[in-house]
């Protein structure tokens, strides 16, 4: 095989068109064998593979920078760049990344797990640069505000070097893409378009066709222009893996150990079982609400499969709106809607929304408007790493005054949380992890469960946010009964502001409690547990958080054991 045994990416150099589209199969068949058996982003980086063959023929990474817009589309360039022996560990502990990373090669020029970067980056590496600067952008992210900035600057001057912008035209991002710029791109008016940003303008031409590649990207070199090149090239997200080419936005990603077909969402495996999601839980209360109250919209950024709001978007069409890939510009339109009389409900997941922060505090929480947002994905994430842990929502939310935060322990929770946050009219994060919820049947949501536990033996105190309580609660009892009758666990549900009735039992019996160890699915600094423990500096406090680190990709149990997020580790502290 040419994958194995040539010294790429030099090598790729020497090879003819046969030999390259040989190397394109064979890249093919290793990204679908790696993808099915670990899980990853198989749709995109399928139909990116004669892109980056075509790149690493003509160009010389690292000399030449190759700036890819998210790791979605990157795995033939991973390949291609001295990481074929190591590619069966990609999203595995340990292993490669799924996404692109400085640290892991000096052939990923610029990290990327979000989208839209790569025009901003790209025009930062042009700067007085002799060498070619090459940023390949999906047509999805050309939609966000950060994108449609790098245009509006790229009008460069004489000090910017050479540079392509390969626009990669699959009319997807992960769902169908959607606004004007997906219509401009569709209708034949790319070339007006680019042409006013001072762009030259070349296409559109198949992403697939290697020799014209490889001919045009050669032309484009020799020619040694003066202004920055858009060439837009048409690709089929998916290519060359028939269930990926029809089901696009299903196969976008893939869980790990999927030897066939997928028969679900785009989800892990552990979530395509008979119980219910944390976001299906979600659509279904904004469904419940929206089924007699016509103010309530949904909104979401590029993800309603994701997010699990497609019913709602089924059920109430003239009442959703996804924006594309633009969770700032979603926020601040859920302002404008909420200043205006309608209830606004947006569901983003946790990583994304870090996007919209500087949405979220002028344009929402200082006008005091009733925003409910759904935040995703919040907590460890898994295979997908530090680009998308969801681990900083609660320290940033916590900082925003007026922002109620709900942390939902059981999928009853969901429902009450978001009727509450309907009735406070206030700006509202609801947060919630990825994967099953757990149905409890015979629980009645309330802002703090189990302050009936605090008896006059308790001499430790459980607080615990969201889901890590029900693990908790198996510990305690997995314990000797004496040692559990001096253990007290308070769930906080509502978890800011924190419930007056925990603030007041602290305050009447703080003296009675030799230390409070306290669970958060976030980061320590910042956290909602740091805050409340600073109220009562004289009760000691051990803390089961996350390090002011950017936590690693691998499984989620993997990752809480590197931290010392194990059963066995808290049984020792209570037991201590």
């Amino acid at each position: 095989m040419l994958l194995g045994r040539l010294k790429l990416p030099a090598e790729i150099r020497t090879l003819n068109v046969e030999e390259l589209e040989i190397l394109c199969d064979e890249i093919r068949q290793e990204i679908i064998a790696v993808s099915l058996r670990n899980g990853g982003h198989l749709g995109a980086s399928l139909g990116a593979v004669e892109i980056a063959v075509a790149l690493h023929r003509i160009f010389e990474s690292p000399k030449d920078k190759m700036i890819w817009d998210v790791g979605h589309q990157a795995y033939a360039h991973k390949l291609i760049t001295g990481r074929a022996n190591r590619f069966s560990t990609l999203r595995k502990s340990g292993g490669i990344s799924g996404f692109l990373s400085r640290a892991e090669s000096e052939h990923d020029a610029f990290g990327a797990g979000h989208s839209s970067t790569a025009l901003s980056a790209a025009l930062g590496f042009a700067y007085r640069s002799d060498a070619w600067t090459l940023a390949v952008v999906g047509d999805g992210g050309l939609s966000a505000g950060v994108a449609f900035e790098a245009l509006n600057n790229i009008q460069s001057p004489n000090y910017f070097g050479p540079m392509i912008i390969i626009l990669n035209d699959n009319q997807m991002s992960i769902s169908e893409n959607v606004g004007g710029l997906h219509h401009i791109l569709e209708n034949g008016q790319a070339a007006e378009y680019f042409q006013m940003f001072g762009l030259e303008y070349v296409g559109p031409m198949s992403g697939h066709d290697l020799p014209t590649l490889l001919a045009t990207l050669n032309g484009i070199k020799a020619a040694k222009p003066t202004k920055p090149i858009l060439l837009h090239l048409l690709t089929q997200k998916g290519k060359g893996y028939s269930p990926a080419e029809s089901q696009p936005a299903l196969y976008h990603g893939v869980g790990p150990a999927q030897s066939g077909p997928v028969d679900g969402k785009t989800k892990a495996p552990e979530e395509v079982a008979a119980e219910r999601t944390w976001s299906d839980l979600f659509c279904d209360a904004l469904l419940d609400q929206a089924a007699h109250d016509p103010k309530i919209l949904g909104i979401t950024a590029a993800m309603a499969d994701g997010t699990g709001l497609l019913p709602f978007a089924k059920k109430f069409p003239e009442r959703f709106f996804d924006v594309g890939i633009a969770e700032a510009h979603g926020a601040t339109f859920a302002a404008g809607l909420a200043a205006n009389g309608w209830k606004p409900v947006c569901a983003i997941y946790s990583t994304f929304l870090q996007r919209a922060f500087d949405a979220i505090i002028h344009d929402i929480a200082l006008q005091e408007l009733p925003v409910i947002f759904g935040v995703d994905r919040a907590g460890l994430v898994g295979a997908d790493g530090p680009t998308h842990h969801g681990v900083f929502d609660l320290a940033y939310g916590g900082m925003v005054p007026g922002l109620r935060i709900y942390t939902p322990e059981v999928g009853e929770d969901i429902e009450g949380s978001f009727q509450d946050a309907l009735g406070s009219g206030k700006p509202t994060f609801i947060r919630y992890p990825r994967g099953k919820a757990s149905l409890k049947g015979d629980v009645t949501y309330a802002p703090l469960r189990g302050l009936d536990s605090v008896t006059p033996l308790s001499r430790q105190l459980i607080v615990t946010f969201g889901p890590i309580g029900i693990r908790v609660r198996k510990i305690i009892s997995s314990l000797s009964q004496d040692l559990q009758n001096t253990i007290a666990h308070v769930s906080v549900i509502q978890a800011k502001p924190i419930p007056e009735a925990l603030i007041q039992m602290l305050d009447q019996k703080a003296n009675q409690f030799d230390r409070v160890l306290y669970f958060e699915d976030g980061i320590h600094r910042g956290s909602l547990s740091v805050d409340l423990a600073s109220r009562y500096p004289l009760i000691p406090a051990h803390y089961f958080d996350y390090p002011d680190i950017f936590l690693p990709h691998g499984t989620v149990p993997e990752i809480e054991q590197g931290y010392g997020f194990t059963d066995d580790a808290v049984r020792r502290v209570l037991q201590a």
